[in-house]
């Protein structure tokens, strides 16, 4: 029978091998299916497909699909390593591809020496799992299921991480090259599967940065402690962020907060004495985070633990936006009120006037990230209960990430509930209510979004007078965003809540 005739389209390529016991002509002449050595014979390539990537694909999937074979198929013998021989011009190639040279091979073929390489052949008990996380970002800890949840995945280096030469002998700075922030194709694939996977609005996966020494770096926003000879150290991560749909986003306060959580909350258990903090290195920004006071709960759990082990106070640092008006004159107006219109239909029977009566302000964040839409108190409850129509948010391309609406709060509705069981900071009144939409990124509605403080507090700390406002999002979890704004530095502190709900290993292999 030939093979080709049950397939569609033409072959381009083929990869083919052997068992056998040693990397040697004679064993390699017949297949030994008692070896447990794979010698890979031949992975060809018709010559116009070459230089595109084609063979480090082929490869890639026999030897996954070899792998897969080894560890659920019935074989009696296993497999375990590849090999193969190759010339001397093609020892990169294989090198990219995960093999490692041995040396030369005594075995010739024609005038050229080969060389020999292999490639331990992964097992089940060889595949590694990752430290994760579900935790509720901004939450009230005596409420279960508030906050925003993300998840946080910890890696101890960057997914498909290859070691770099040129950094060797270098001075230990803060720049972090493409490779060290996961800056790889399979590196990103893998990043937006196991979002997919978590089916949170954000997930954000963290890593060490080995490079950096520990730093000294003052985040906190209180006066710094000196009774108890409390030390302070920082530790830097990489990190990025994915959305349920895989997309990768440049910044998410809830999803940092939680990572935050992951590796500060233990610490502190260890040595309360110690006051940790993290440098963040993002896409494009670097954040701060600082464990502040732990909660002090008086009353356990039906299982005899405190909450306090599985919640902790933590203060982040972002980059202030500005929040830039569009003008009547631009158009941009219009297109805002009859997208609104649309989304919103269900508030009024006319709601473009609905809108005209309502809306303060239009704008929009830095880079034109998020359009941002003051209305009245009035208008900002009428729009409670109001079914959304999620895609005709995304009709408009004045923005790439997500709409938020605000309103200032009345002095009647500042007041937040107090929790009589709890030892808690003192909270300020509400100074501002948000909501956030992000439908061009997979979120139709978030729970709760610290990135988008970043513009809200600076926003309506000018307009109020005040460095320091709080913020309520008022979706269906809801959440209360503490913030303090650093005019001088240009940055926003946002300080929230983390509560633990989920802790395992995560198991899809990179």
């Amino acid at each position: 029978m030939n093979p080709a005739a049950t397939l569609c389209g033409t072959i381009i390529g083929f990869t083919c091998a052997t068992r056998c016991k040693s990397l040697t002509a004679e064993a390699m002449k017949s297949h030994d299916a008692s070896g447990k050595i794979l010698a890979i014979h031949s992975v060809v390539v018709e010559e116009r497909f070459r230089n595109s990537g084609v063979a480090s694909a082929m490869l890639a999937d026999y030897i996954s699909a070899m792998e897969r074979l080894n560890n659920k198929g019935n074989l009696r013998v296993k497999m375990e390593k590849f090999v193969l021989m190759a010339k001397k011009n093609l020892l990169a190639f294989y090198v990219r591809n995960g093999f490692m040279a041995i040396g030369i091979s005594p075995v010739v073929h024609g005038k050229e020496q080969w060389f020999e390489l292999e490639r331990k052949c992964v097992t089940s008990e060889d595949t590694p799992t990752y430290e994760c996380y579900l935790i509720d970002s901004f939450a009230d800890e005596a409420k279960q299921g508030s906050g925003n949840p993300a998840g946080v995945v910890v890696l101890e280096g960057p997914p498909i991480s290859e070691p770099d030469d040129s950094d060797e002998g270098e001075d230990d700075q803060m720049d972090v090259s493409e490779t060290d922030r996961g800056d790889n194709e399979r590196g990103m694939q893998w990043m937006a599967t196991v979002a997919k996977e978590f089916n949170q609005s954000e997930t954000a996966f963290i890593w060490p940065l080995k490079k950096h020494n520990t730093i000294e770096n003052n985040v906190s926003t209180q006066k710094p402690q000196k009774k108890n000879n409390i030390q302070s150290t920082t530790a830097v991560y990489a990190i990025r962020y994915y959305t349920r749909t895989g997309v990768e986003v440049d910044l998410c306060g809830h999803a940092t907060l939680a990572a935050a959580y992951s590796i500060l909350h233990p610490k502190k258990l260890e040595d309360p004495k110690q006051n940790y903090k993290i440098n963040f290195i993002a896409k494009n920004d670097n954040l701060q985070a600082e464990l502040l006071v732990p909660l002090a709960i008086s009353q356990p759990n039906n299982k005899g633990l405190s909450v306090s082990q599985k919640a902790s106070r933590i203060a982040l640092t972002f980059p202030k936006k500005t929040v830039t008006p569009i003008e009547q004159e631009e158009g941009g107006q219009s297109d805002v009120l009859n997208m609104m219109a649309l989304a919103f239909s269900g508030v009024s029977e006319n709601a473009q006037s609905f809108f005209t009566q309502h809306i303060l302000h239009i704008g929009t964040t830095d880079e034109r990230e998020d359009l941002f839409i003051e209305l009245t108190e009035e208008g900002f409850d009428l729009l409670h209960g109001v079914k959304v129509d999620y895609e005709a948010l995304t009709t408009w391309d004045g923005y790439t990430r997500g709409v938020i609406i605000c309103c200032a709060a009345s002095p009647s509705k500042e007041k937040i509930e107090k929790k009589q069981q709890h030892q808690q900071p003192k909270q300020l009144p509400v100074s501002f209510r948000s909501r956030f939409f992000g439908p061009k990124v997979g979120i139709d509605e978030d729970a709760v979004t610290g990135s988008a403080h970043c513009s809200l507090a600076p926003y309506f700390g000018t307009k109020l007078g005040k460095n320091v406002v709080v913020g309520r999002q008022e979706s269906e979890r809801g959440g209360v965003v503490e913030c303090i704004i650093k005019q001088e530095e240009g940055r926003v502190c946002i300080v929230g809540t983390a509560v633990k709900t989920v802790a395992g290993r995560l198991s899809i292999s990179i």
